[in-house]
């Protein structure tokens, strides 16, 4: 059984360099609101697909339909946006050891919880900034924490799990899925072979 969650030991990061290239990032475009049911997620899309109308938002949306379906694969998301590689955020798209479909900072407000879901792909978190009350947690009640150390950390996220902020400031990860660690592949019909 793989871990829920697991620091990718390989790769250390600039803790510093990232939370100026969030600043950065932030004060060219505002967080949106991301089209995920009745979740408070903010994020900004990093990584969009070709030609998409509004790349800023494009990886914001659920990989899945209403009815189950996948919408999109993760590895359509090849372009990173041109107005972020002057960031330390294109510096770490270069240095991941893992194909990268949608990378986005997502933001979790305070006093907030996720729905429980299952994702299309693993996730690869890092913390920009967090608070002890900010928790993942899997449907068998595997909580972890991840810290603001500079490590990328793994998340089963092909398990049924959730996240929640339960203290009082805004939790900031950029959060990439592995595209290579896709579940299944659209069919004709939109349904997911698993």
């Amino acid at each position: 059984m793989e871990p829920f969650v697991e620091p990718l030991d390989a790769l250390r990061l600039d803790v510093e360099a990232l939370l100026h290239a969030y600043a950065l990032v932030s004060d060219r475009v505002a967080p949106v609101v991301a089209a995920r049911g009745g979740d408070r997620l903010r994020a900004i899309s990093l990584t969009h697909r070709p030609g998409a109308a509004d790349p800023f938002a494009d990886g914001n949306a659920s990989q899945f339909d209403a009815a189950g379906g996948k919408a999109y694969r993760e590895a359509d998301f090849s372009c990173f946006h041109e107005s972020f590689r002057d960031t330390y955020f294109w510096t770490v798209y270069e240095q991941l050891p893992f194909a990268v479909g949608r990378m986005r900072l997502m933001v979790l407000p305070p006093l907030t919880v996720y729905g429980m879901h299952r994702d299309g792909t693993r996730r690869a978190h890092i913390a920009i900034t967090t608070n002890p009350d900010c928790r993942l947690v899997s449907r068998v009640g595997v909580t972890a924490h991840v810290p603001v150390d500079g490590r990328v950390y793994v998340v089963d996220t092909l398990t049924d799990h959730t996240a929640f902020n339960a203290g009082t400031t805004e939790r900031i990860h950029l959060v990439m899925s592995m595209s290579d660690t896709e579940a299944g592949e659209p069919d004709a019909g939109g349904a997911v072979s698993r």
